[in-house]
């Protein structure tokens, strides 16, 4: 069931002039509402022409993880010139503090079963296991005011002052517009704007500088023009590096990530194994256009609120990435996104297992935005259990959920917080706080699209909870496929303006079992908002793989929701004795590292729009 404040959707009304956005979501989505996804993700795809520096590094030469592997990793990633990369061998290297990839160099292992950086001490206080580059990000003593041209879509500005050159990263905000708060269910989030005048923004490469005209790629998310907006000028940290082909295995010694991306640009982790992490798997904070595929994120030593989520974290006006066709299991969120992330694409996606270590029958969430103000995201092909856009921390928007699908039903498995044996006999399903929904948007998500999206499972219409996530006038004691305008820390209704923002299109109702369309929009969906055609991973499978056009799926209600290539990786993986997948995406998808071409429409160029 679909539970609002109030049953509205919105006609969406077009103004078809002398231009063409050219974008996938043309017809469907008013442009105002959505951006070019296409440019998400490095231009042109991850470079496969690589060259290899120096000799392999061999793992006996450090007593196969005896012997601290770090300075001599360290020395050969730093001598390596640019467009190379360094292969580590088979076996076992300690880390004993941290490995920071260069700009334009590679560290490619020989295999996620073969090769593993075991993290055995962290002296750095902050850092990550393997950090990209030097951790560079905006200065509030860096800004230059934007005098003209900060309207949405808009690929040119002009400012004031000097300093800015081409190459540099821009993190670009303003004054909050009315519906964006830092204050939410979970009180003041004074932390989430870092000391800028903004919750939202985006980060922008500069293309070219022509006196105080500034060109820069991807266009603008917002119409800032009315928000006194300014561009914060910054040196990318590390550009064009890559992790791959290896295995990154945690051991409690505190971390606080094990993959940090601070300032980066164009860099890329694929075909990685994240085993488990004393903090975060990954951070991506003030970066542009990274990729993040084919990789394989489980487990930590602690699963719960703060510092210990072992999620992929998307923050701080990070724009245009792309993580796409990732394995996340055993988590406490799996991708989280806050404070300003704004552009990126996360699809394709397979995620479960996750728990929360204090009360192990509450279902925490899959996909979780915790923090104002993230926006312009776009969410596609994702399977999960749970997707929660909340208000904790303040407010969200511009979200676009594209033939997503989520159970709303989920198992913890022990054991707890450690690596050990799987206990299926001692499962527990997390049905517990009126946690059972598959989709929330809450009581400060604002505009957001839902399109040909599925929810709910046998196991949640089966459940009756707390009643909690019901609206206190419905009297109904039931699940929810959908919830809308709720307050995430009471489940109680907290606000219509959710719902009468919000577009709903070809979404299916679990109870009901029918879709409710948006009248006067078409019926026939793409089969992707941002890819041109079907990846070269998806293999033989159906595409597109969920939506109310889609027959045949065993993985979801009403034959509407088959597997995508990462739950099958999941599912068909070997396990070993303590029943962990053992991962091999070249087995999976059929590819080597670094082969993954480009599947990303071509950035248009030179677009006006006009939105009556």
């Amino acid at each position: 069931m679909i539970r609002k404040q109030a049953l509205l959707f919105p006609t969406i009304l077009f103004c078809l002039c002398a231009f063409s956005y050219a974008q996938q979501w043309s017809g469907i989505l008013d442009p105002t509402r959505a951006v070019d996804w296409s440019q998400a993700g490095i231009p042109g795809g991850i470079p496969t022409n690589r060259t290899q520096c120096g000799s392999t590094i061999q793992a006996s030469s450090f007593g196969n993880g005896s012997s601290d592997a770090t300075s001599g990793i360290q020395s050969a990633l730093n001598s390596c010139g640019s467009g190379h990369f360094v292969l580590l061998s088979a076996g076992t290297f300690r880390i004993n503090s941290q490995i920071v990839i260069p700009s334009n160099v590679t560290l490619r292992g020989s295999g996620t079963e073969s090769t593993i950086l075991s993290g055995f001490s962290s002296s750095e206080g902050g850092s990550g296991l393997v950090v990209f580059g030097s951790v560079t990000s905006p200065s509030t003593g860096t800004a230059n005011a934007i005098t003209g041209g900060a309207t949405q879509g808009s690929s040119s500005i002009t400012v004031s002052g000097s300093g800015i050159s081409v190459g540099q990263l821009l993190m670009i905000t303003g004054n909050d517009f009315s519906y964006m708060t830092e204050a939410g269910t979970g009180g003041s989030c004074t932390w989430c704007n870092n000391g800028f005048p903004g919750d939202y923004g985006q980060t922008v490469e500069v293309t070219g500088v022509s006196g105080s005209t500034v060109n820069f790629r991807p266009p603008l998310y917002f119409n800032y023009s009315t928000q006194s907006p300014k561009a914060y000028r910054f040196n990318a940290g590390c550009v064009g590096g890559g992790l791959e082909n290896l295995e990154l295995y945690a051991n409690n010694t505190g971390y606080w990530t094990m993959i940090q991306m601070q300032g980066t640009k164009y860099s890329w982790v694929e075909g990685v194994e994240d085993n488990f992490a004393d903090n975060a798997h990954m951070e991506i904070y003030y970066s542009l256009g990274n990729e993040i595929r084919n990789s394989f994120f489980h487990d930590g030593f602690n699963h719960g609120p703060g510092g210990t989520d072992n999620q992929v974290n998307l923050a701080l006006q990070s724009s245009a990435n792309l993580i796409e066709n990732n394995i996340m299991w055993r988590q406490h969120v799996s991708v989280m996104a806050e404070w300003g992330a704004s552009g990126n694409v996360i699809a394709y996606n397979y995620m479960t297992g996750n728990y929360h270590q204090s009360q192990t029958n509450w279902m925490i969430n899959d996909m979780d935005w915790h923090g104002a103000h993230p926006a312009y995201n776009l969410l596609e092909g994702n399977v999960g259990d749970k997707l929660e856009l909340d208000d904790y921390w303040g407010s969200n928007s511009h979200t676009t959920v594209f033939r997503d699908y989520y159970s709303g039903s989920r198992q913890y498995v022990p054991p707890l917080n450690a690596r050990g044996a799987l206990q299926p006999q001692n499962a527990q399903w997390e049905d517990g706080n009126g946690s059972v929904f598959a989709y929330s948007f809450d009581s400060l998500s604002y505009y957001n699209n839902m399109v040909g999206s599925i929810a709910g499972s046998s196991h949640m219409l089966a459940v009756a909870p707390l009643g909690l996530a019901e609206s206190p006038a419905s009297g109904a004691n039931g699940p929810d496929c959908i919830r809308i305008g709720y307050n995430s820390n009471e489940n109680s209704a907290g606000s219509s303006t959710p719902v009468s923002t919000m577009f709903m299109h070809g979404v299916y109702d679990c109870i009901a079992g029918t879709f409710t369309w948006n009248s006067g929009t078409t019926h026939t969906l793409p089969a992707s908002f941002y890819l041109q055609s079907k990846p070269s991973y998806w293999g033989s499978n159906a595409w597109p793989g969920i939506g109310p056009d889609v027959t045949g799926g065993t993985n979801g209600p009403g034959g509407y929701v088959h597997a995508n290539p990462a739950e099958l990786c999941f599912q068909n993986s070997p396990k070993d004795s303590n029943g962990f997948p053992q991962f091999n995406p070249v087995n999976c998808y059929g590819q080597s590292t670094g082969s993954t071409p480009p599947t990303t429409l071509a950035p248009p160029q030179d677009l006006n729009a006009v939105v009556q």
